[in-house]
């Protein structure tokens, strides 16, 4: 060993920690993944938006295109466009190819024909056109202006409370950064909890612990997986602003940015408590198959959580919000979605250190006092009994 081993000996369980992760084909195969899933999640439905055709109506006069031409105007410039055929029989040979729908004259209006149906969101878009395109010929007979026919009709609307993001892309990103933690913390911390049981299985731990003190093993893992943790994390949002760059969608990640700056705090002082009980659940165990009870509390820990910050209504996030670990999950997407006054975050972060500080403590006796434990599994009630080493 070097002096800086000696003087630190928790470096040297964390580059272990870092360089066996590295090579371990499971863990570059799963942030791979992660990172695949990510660009497909943010570039995908830009495609699909960014492909959509208008849908092509058969009309056999000028004041049908009209129509057809009015409902485009409605819906943006891009929801219609009209394909003029000679008659009625040729619009309904349209519809076998391209055409969504015919609008063809009739005695009292038009009649809108469709090969087996027509779509919902066609039908009411003529319709209305068809309506408005009527009024104002109509209005034009008696002497009136479009615009003295409409006068008094519009509608606008106000928001008290709005939002920096449309509610759908809100709720996609709010659940994009639970799941993040979420599945983060749950892989890694069975990565810590199986690493430990492997240690004692093959006797390691005997040999690392008669050279380095027992709470350096645990604070090497504790900082070498979260270390591990914040890279993957940075590999995924490395690939959320390629996707968001690619489909121009940059006005998104000025919106969030600061958010994910929040989430990243949460979710260090978050990870680290959980590592800790992560560490305990595999020093209570003596084999891979104990696992499955001792990491049970870790995984309620998360989950719970998990379901209230995605799926709760606003008070019970908001009071999860300062709840420790929760906090992680139910906070950076608070942020993201209401206007939060900056003293909730700084008092969920200080509730959330005080919280951190207190499961490591824990978390480090009870490693002390079980690590070397192999001769059977332990139970919490039982290794808060045992004595020190």
């Amino acid at each position: 060993m070097n002096d800086r081993t000696l003087d630190r000996p928790w470096m040297l369980i964390a580059e272990r920690e870092i360089t066996t992760k590295l090579r371990d084909k499971t863990f570059i195969g799963s942030t791979l993944v992660m990172l695949v899933v990510v660009l497909a999640a943010v570039i995908v439905p830009a495609l699909l938006s960014g492909n959509s055709e208008p849908d092509k109506i058969a009309v056999t006069s000028d004041a049908g295109a009209a129509v057809v031409a009015q409902a485009d105007a409605a819906a943006g410039g891009s929801g219609y466009e009209a394909v003029r055929v000679a008659d009625r029989a040729e619009a309904e040979k349209r519809l076998e190819t391209d055409a969504a729908a015919a609008l063809v004259p009739a005695a009292d209006g038009y009649v809108l024909i469709g090969k087996e149906k027509v779509d919902s969101g066609v039908e009411s878009g003529l319709r209305a056109a068809v309506a408005a395109v009527g009024m104002e010929q109509n209005a034009a007979k008696v002497g009136l202006t479009p615009e003295q026919l409409r006068a008094g009709t519009q509608v606008t609307q106000e928001l008290l409370e709005p939002g920096s993001l449309p509610a759908g892309v809100s709720d996609f990103v709010n659940l994009g950064m639970a799941l993040v933690f979420y599945m983060t913390a749950l892989g890694f911390g069975m990565m810590i909890a199986q690493s430990v049981v492997q240690e004692k299985e093959s006797r390691v731990v005997e040999i690392l612990a008669a050279s380095v003190p027992i709470r350096s093993l645990l604070w090497g893992k504790v900082i070498g997986n979260a270390t591990l943790a914040l890279g993957q994390i940075l590999v995924i949002a490395i690939g959320s602003v390629i996707g968001l760059t690619v489909t121009d969608q940059l006005d998104i990640l000025s919106v969030i940015g600061p958010v994910v700056g929040w989430f990243v705090v949460f979710f260090i002082l978050g990870f680290v408590a959980l590592a800790g009980l992560w560490a305990v659940a595999g020093s209570l165990a003596t084999r891979q198959e104990d696992l499955g009870s001792t990491t049970l509390p870790g995984q309620m820990i998360l989950m719970i959580p998990f379901f209230f910050s995605v799926f709760a209504g606003s008070t019970a996030k908001t009071v999860a919000s300062f709840v420790p670990i929760a906090s992680s999950m139910s906070m950076p997407g608070r942020m993201l979605t209401e206007d939060v006054p900056l003293w909730q975050p700084l008092a969920a972060i200080a509730i959330l250190i005080a919280t951190t500080v207190l499961i490591i403590r824990l978390g480090a006796r009870l490693y002390e006092r079980t690590l070397l434990q192999t001769g059977r599994r332990l139970g919490y009630r039982e290794a808060m009994a045992l004595e020190a080493r």
